[in-house]
């Protein structure tokens, strides 16, 4: 990938994350809580994967992306562990929410995963910008 696509690649991404942002804080709002985590968890892997395509690094599936972003970004203190984290407990939720028989979720730990969320894209914007 040139160095123009992979900016392109990686503009998109860091769009799709900020557009599945939206749509967590909408459906929320909306009190459906259980699909605004499943959101909330795209709009970090979206802003994973930007990050990565910034890099020239091109994940395969999804648990690719969130190593691949543990590894070359956490590890190397780019992005706060906290990161590592939200991604491991988003990725639970939203597995929880599309397959669980019975999940459910209150409002207020929504909230706070969204806007954990959100700063999780804000962080990655953050390191794209600066070049990391």
């Amino acid at each position: 990938m040139t160095n123009e696509g992979r900016q392109q690649s990686a503009a998109e991404e860091l769009a799709r994350a900020r557009e599945e942002l939206a749509a967590a804080r909408h459906l929320l709002g909306l009190g459906l809580g259980r699909i605004a985590l499943t959101r909330a968890y795209f709009a970090c892997f979206h802003a994973a994967r930007a990050a990565l395509f910034a890099r020239d690094i091109e994940p395969k599936s999804h648990s690719g992306a969130v190593t691949l972003f543990n590894l070359h970004f956490v590890k190397t203190g780019l992005a706060s562990i906290g990161c590592s984290a939200l991604l491991a407990r988003l990725q639970k939720y939203r597995e929880a929410a599309d397959y669980g028989d019975a999940f459910f979720v209150d409002d207020a730990t929504v909230r706070v995963e969204v806007d954990a969320a959100e700063a999780f894209v804000r962080e990655v914007d953050g390191i794209n910008a600066a070049g990391g």
